[in-house]
Order: C-alpha cells, then sequence, then structure tokens
C-alpha cells in the first residue's frame, strides 16, 4: 500500500482542523469573570456591608449564607462557586476565611461590581 503526497496532506489537514476545533471548543468553555447580574450584585454588596463586622465564627457563618442566598440565584459561576467556597471556610481559621473573603471580592470585582 502506496502512501502519497495528497493523501499525506489531507490526512495533515484534517488533523489540523481537529486541533483548531479543539481549542476553540476549550475556550468557550473556560469561564470568565461572567457577567453581573442582580443576584451577583446583590451578593456582592451584602458582603461589601458585613465582612468588616464578621470577626467571630458565628458572625461569619451568617455573613456566608446571606451572600450564598443570593449568589445561588446568579448565573455568575465564578461568583456562585466563590460564594460557597467562603462559606465553607467561614468555620475555619482566620486565615481560611480571610483567604475565602478575599477570592469572592475578587470574584465580585473582576465582575465588575464596585
Amino acid at each position: 500500500m502506496s502512501v502519497n503526497k495528497r493523501q499525506i496532506l489531507l490526512v495533515g489537514g484534517v488533523a489540523v482542523l481537529i486541533l483548531i476545533g479543539l481549542a476553540v471548543g476549550r475556550a468557550a468553555r473556560d469561564e470568565g469573570p461572567g457577567t453581573l447580574d442582580a443576584p451577583a450584585t446583590q451578593a456582592c454588596d451584602d458582603f461589601a456591608a458585613g465582612v468588616d463586622d464578621a470577626e467571630t465564627k458565628t458572625e461569619r457563618l451568617a455573613l456566608a449564607d446571606k451572600v450564598n442566598k443570593s449568589s445561588a440565584q446568579s448565573d455568575n459561576e465564578a461568583i456562585s462557586e466563590k460564594a460557597a467556597a467562603m462559606g465553607r471556610s467561614a468555620n475555619g481559621s482566620t486565615k481560611e476565611w480571610q483567604a475565602g473573603a478575599d477570592d469572592f471580592a475578587q470574584a465580585c470585582r473582576d465582575a465588575g461590581w464596585t
């Protein structure tokens, strides 16, 4: 069985098209900061209003619960995921809580919240 130049070029062209398709598909799946819909805005507002007063674990958990109620209704996956992570950190150490709170605040800023 002999392979000619035309067959090699055809296979190469198909391979390039497949790789381009995979790259485009991956880029479409990569989540950016998302849009700042009304529930995401409410979650970010609630967080900003309460984060400085959330000193105890009880206060942190209450704030995280309030933020999560709003963010759960949002189509913004980044904010929803960071809010859930912040909620999980609320019962942890101060360092864990601060990291979760910082990540959530960054998700809000990335989405355009000011």
